[in-house]
């Protein structure tokens, strides 16, 4: 059985064999051949059934305000690009919404792209507290520029209590990228935690990694992790309860 396709594909598929065709004439001549007036109308109706099926999705997603306005998908080379469109969509969107529904869209496509791990990560700095974190570099006894094997180990995955304790420096990275957390400089209050963080098997590995392979004595560069401006906004707005 073939895989069922998204409805939005379904009927973007549709369009764009529908204007394949008027695109090797014209909108105006395709009128005026056998089947043109109908093929005409049917792209306008399939043209409208992706305007509908983005109006139902943002709707299940709570993102829309009722005040789509019908502009066609973007037709290149007589065929529907669907990143386009949906650029497109996201532009005219941006005319449309006030500044919470444009928040409430920003907060919603972070909550889309956070796994479990990191939303523990995001829980256990939501109180203010700050953590050690640490880059692994390895540098040459004879000086020169250090070489970063290893970004953002922190001890906030242990106290987190995340399911997979050795993607920590994976998903502090993910969470820098997405904005909801920043780095600052070494805290002497947190010895112990910059202590245990470096007995960590993925600090470790990269220990080996910098003696073995890169031939160069591992140096680390200490820091500190914690909720940004955003990251606190954002779970201002999408905490649980």
């Amino acid at each position: 059985m073939a895989e069922e396709r998204d409805p939005v594909d379904r009927v973007v598929a549709q369009a764009s064999r529908l204007a394949g065709w008027l695109a090797k004439t014209s909108w105006q001549a395709a009128g005026r051949l056998p089947g043109g007036e109908a093929a005409q109308r049917q792209f306008r109706k399939a043209e409208k059934a992706v305007l509908d099926q983005v109006r139902k999705r943002l709707d299940e997603e709570g993102t829309f305000t009722g005040k789509l306005i019908e502009a066609p998908p973007a037709v290149v080379d007589g065929h529907v690009d669907p990143v386009r469109s949906a650029m497109a969509e996201l532009l005219r969107l941006s005319t449309e919404l006030d500044r919470e529904q444009g928040r409430h869209h920003l907060f919603m496509s972070i909550v889309r792209q956070l796994v479990p791990d990191e939303a523990r990560i995001l829980a256990a700095l939501s109180d203010g507290e700050v953590y050690a974190l640490v880059h692994v570099a390895g540098r040459s006894t004879l000086g020169g520029p250090q070489r970063i094997v290893l970004r953002n180990a922190s001890s906030v995955g242990r106290a987190a209590g995340v399911m997979l304790p050795d993607l920590v420096p994976d998903y502090v990275t993910r969470l820098l990228s997405l904005g909801v957390v920043q780095t600052g400089p070494e805290d002497q209050a947190l010895s112990t935690q910059y202590d245990i963080l470096l007995t960590e098997d993925r600090v470790r590995t990269a220990e080996t990694e910098v003696r073995t392979v890169h031939k160069l004595s591992p140096r680390y560069l200490k820091r500190t992790v914690k909720l940004s401006t955003l990251g606190t906004q954002f779970w201002d707005a999408a905490r649980p309860g």
